[in-house]
């Protein structure tokens, strides 16, 4: 179904969402010797989980508009670029903070914009993960019943390495993510403790 879907959409968002970019963030930080490689399916198995555990919060989760100006109105570029250089090597930060004085995804207007597109929309955005989103204890359940790894740990990573990798999913590339969608919200930190 996922083929099918690329297909129709002559792009690969139906299979590429925050699952994968776990994975190549795990993936960058290896090619540093900052964490162990596993198989890219190996990896996206457990971003699945991660993502799926995130959105039975999500599917819970009550938008504080006040909260997410609030978040906008304190955020501080030095501070982002500082937690950018924290996050991925030199050239990959650099790369980062380019990509970013290109497209603004940081620039509190166009976050407005945002923000008022997902409160107008809350309620479907919640029924469509209701209606296609499987919960995180059936999938894990049915990866376990397989013998794959379903936790960070179980691919020799850490619950940082899964904290990391989320918060640099939003910044890697110009693609509206679940990472993306909490920012907007002013909810990815409370959210990146979830996997810590």
């Amino acid at each position: 179904m996922s083929g099918v879907a690329m297909s129709f959409a002559k792009v690969s968002r139906p299979a590429s969402g925050v699952e994968h970019y776990f994975s190549h963030l795990w993936e960058m930080k290896a090619l540093r010797g900052a964490c162990p490689l596993s198989p890219h399916g190996v990896q996206v198995g457990v971003g699945t989980c991660l993502t799926l555990k995130l959105y039975d919060h999500i599917s819970t989760l009550k938008p504080d508009e006040r909260k997410a100006k609030r978040k906008i109105s304190e955020f501080s570029q030095e501070a982002w670029e500082r937690q950018m250089f924290a996050l991925f090597d030199e050239e990959t930060a650099r790369n980062v903070i380019g990509l970013e004085s290109r497209v603004h995804k940081n620039d509190p207007e166009k976050h407005a914009r945002r923000l008022e597109k997902c409160l107008e929309h809350w309620d479907e955005i919640q029924r469509i993960v209701a209606e296609e989103l499987p919960s995180s204890a059936e999938i894990i359940a049915l990866m376990q019943q397989l013998g794959m790894a379903t936790t960070p740990e179980g691919i020799g990573l850490t619950r940082q390495d899964a904290a990391d990798a989320f918060l640099g999913s939003r910044e890697i590339r110009d693609k509206y993510l679940t990472s993306s969608l909490l920012w907007d919200l002013g909810e990815l930190e409370d959210f990146v403790q979830l996997l810590h």
